[in-house]
């Protein structure tokens, strides 16, 4: 009898345990953010031109990824530059609407990284 009773009361604490571990894993999730060609509405046809410029980006980023040699710094300046010629990939590809707000979107994340450095 007295089992049965050990056996009731721990799963009772285990069934009551439960939702509270799940809602931490959400609260400290980050909100994962919207790809641009997502935001800008690319057609097929625009995401395969966007790719196939970018596939040779893709291929640098992985070499300056996997280069141990080069100092912190140094892959830091790297990867900005492959990223200036990603968003300039994407401009080519864009019609004017979509280049406007491709705009728009990045001052906004810019501005918004700004802020976390500040804090």
């Amino acid at each position: 009898m007295k089992l049965i009773k050990y056996l009731m009361a721990g799963a009772l604490a285990i069934v009551l345990c439960s939702p509270v571990g799940a809602d931490d894993k959400k609260d400290g999730a980050k909100p994962k953010r919207t790809p641009l060609t997502k935001e800008l509405g690319f057609s097929k046809d625009q995401l395969k031109k966007y790719r196939a410029a970018t596939k040779e980006l893709a291929g640098k980023t992985k070499a300056i990824q996997g280069d141990k040699d080069l100092s912190k710094k140094d892959r830091t300046v790297k990867m900005r530059e492959i990223q200036k010629e990603r968003i300039e990939a994407l401009k080519k590809v864009c019609t004017d609407e979509q280049e406007k707000k491709l705009e728009e979107v990045l001052a906004k994340r810019k501005a918004a990284g700004k802020k976390k450095k500040n804090k």
